[in-house]
């Protein structure tokens, strides 16, 4: 027994070691307030989209109301063979709007990183970023992640992606989720070891794209599969805009079901990452959400069991807190921590069901069963 309560600890240990270098990782990075001037190069967003009919009338709304200089910038978006009104809408908009591009995915290509690689490779600028056909953005986004990057010049720079004003407990506990992500994420690329970005607010070098030749047997992943290859080419060439201008809002989901999908497509990739920090971070996670769960459980026959789940759980939530609540700060979503400790009960039984069912890679998504071999 003391050799176990000696595992979970240095469990516990690493666990909160790892959070807390990922806390002075995002406390590290210099907030950018406001943009210099910025030379009118050219840019392409690209966009993947299925059955968005609901969702892609706000975003053109939102790119088209942008500050930056319509003339530099092209709008691809690529419709993965949707079944509803999506290419009526945007056919009503590249009528109006001659920057606005659509091209339909071949058919023998489906999912979200075929069409993402399709639109990349029509595209006109050697600059791309892109976004998800569910978000939207304020108007100064798109010229704030241009201006950083002809600043700095990273291959890769990540942006940060919320959720806003979300009304039910359901989604807010998807926000107070993500908060966590994006900020876990921001962090490790502070310090240096990226360990996910997200193709929501993406900004990249079209060379880059094309250099990493992506060919993985996985249907979405290509943000972060980019992300791997920059970091493994380019040394300290990945970068977080932590900028509120360039912030990207995207919704929650409206379902469990919907959600678990969503997370267990995201997980079912990582069966390809070779990459020492993901691979290290994905483990101490899952075993300190393990450990969590099984001394709870134990503790039915030994009450000693519940102690170490209190010292666990206490641990555990103090660090979490420490990146949450700055975090929740730069993103005004502090409202979001009361719904921190049900969120933390949840977590671990939430997490271990995610890298199960990841693992064994079968999902339905957009109307559309997955089965991710690897």
């Amino acid at each position: 027994m003391i050799t176990i309560e000696y595992a979970v600890y240095s469990i516990i240990g690493i666990y909160t070691c790892t959070i807390f270098l990922y806390t002075c990782g995002w406390l590290r990075l210099k907030t950018i307030n406001t943009p210099a001037d910025v030379i009118n190069n050219n840019i392409s967003i690209v966009i993947a989209c299925r059955n968005e009919e609901q969702n892609i009338s706000t975003l053109l709304i939102a790119l088209i109301n942008q500050t930056y200089n319509k003339e530099n910038t092209e709008i691809v978006i690529v419709d993965d063979n949707s079944e509803d009104d999506t290419i009526k809408i945007i056919d009503n908009y590249k009528e109006k709007y001659e920057f606005i591009k659509l091209f339909k995915l071949p058919e023998a290509k489906t999912g979200k990183k075929e069409a993402i690689a399709f639109g990349i490779k029509n595209s006109q600028s050697e600059i791309i970023i892109t976004t998800d056909a569910d978000c939207t953005m304020e108007n100064d986004w798109l010229y704030t992640m241009i201006n950083y990057y002809y600043q700095f010049k990273p291959k890769l720079l990540v942006g940060p992606v919320t959720f806003k004003n979300e009304k039910n407990i359901f989604s807010q506990l998807q926000a107070l989720e993500f908060l966590s992500l994006v900020g876990s994420g921001a962090g490790a690329i502070g310090i240096n070891r990226a360990i996910m970005s997200n193709g929501a607010n993406l900004l990249f070098e079209k060379s880059a794209f094309l250099d990493s030749n992506l060919h993985y047997n996985y249907t979405s992943g290509d943000d972060v599969f980019l992300m791997l290859h920059v970091k493994k080419k380019y040394k300290k060439a990945i970068q977080f805009i932590k900028s509120k201008n360039a912030i990207v809002y995207t919704k929650a989901e409206k379902s469990i079901r919907i959600f678990f999908n969503q997370r267990v497509r995201w997980t079912s990739k990582s069966k390809a990452y070779r990459d020492f920090d993901i691979i290290f971070t994905a483990i101490i996670v899952t075993l300190t959400n393990l450990a969590l769960v099984f001394s709870l459980s134990f503790s039915i026959w030994n009450f000693t069991f519940f102690r170490t789940f209190l010292i666990l759980f206490i641990l555990k939530s103090i660090f979490d807190l420490s990146i949450l609540i700055p975090v929740s700060k730069f993103f005004h979503q502090q409202k979001l921590l009361w719904l921190f400790l049900p969120l933390q009960i949840i977590y671990p039984v939430y997490i271990i069901l995610t890298v199960i069912f990841g693992l064994i890679g079968n999902f339905n998504w957009k109307g559309r069963n997955f089965k991710e071999k690897g």
